[in-house]
């Protein structure tokens, strides 16, 4: 019985000393996870920074190209988890400056990039991505091809680089895209 009873006293103080060792880790690691977080912190406060700086800000949006292919709807999701989501031009001004952004970043040549429109709800209706209505157009005037022409099928929206006018796609049409941030 003694002897039993020292085997469980040995086995009770090793247990003792592993689940101190254990508490120590996990305070070291609960001390590098902490100064990770601040680092994570103070990139996502640099890369929000510079992406005015790599972009073009307009009021209080940056836009910012991204020279990868992607479909639409790969595209919406590549914005979203760079926390922005995809250009939504609400006026004239933010078109004219994303039309000068683009063709600029492009020139020469001409890159269609996807925009956050599309009328995949209800054909006709074009909506931005957070489902807002829209309600200036930029689209393509021309007698021999006016946009929208897609009908059904096109249900996209993206910009010339050229000429910053608007056309729809097919959504699963691999092209470059543009990103907006809250500035």
């Amino acid at each position: 019985m003694d002897q039993a009873i020292h085997r469980l006293n040995v086995g009770h103080y090793t247990l003792d000393v592993k689940v101190t060792q254990l508490v120590d880790r996990v305070s070291r690691l609960d001390g590098t996870l902490g100064e990770v977080q601040d680092t994570m912190q103070q990139i996502s406060l640099f890369t929000k920074e510079n992406r005015c700086q790599k972009g073009r800000r307009v009021g209080y949006k940056c836009y910012l190209i991204y020279r990868t292919y992607e479909t639409y709807p790969g595209a919406a999701q590549k914005c979203m988890e760079r926390g922005g989501r995809m250009a939504m031009p609400q006026d004239r001004k933010e078109q004219e400056a994303l039309a000068d952004y683009v063709k600029a970043f492009f020139q020469p040549g001409n890159w269609p990039v996807w925009l956050g429109i599309n009328d995949l709800r209800s054909e006709g209706l074009y909506l931005f991505e957070d489902n807002t209505r829209v309600t200036y157009f930029q689209w393509r005037k021309h007698f021999l091809s006016s946009q929208p022409d897609g009908g059904k099928r096109e249900n996209c929206v993206a910009m010339a680089s050229d000429d910053g006018d608007w056309w729809d796609n097919y959504c699963d049409r691999n092209m470059y895209y543009l990103c907006e941030f809250d500035a």
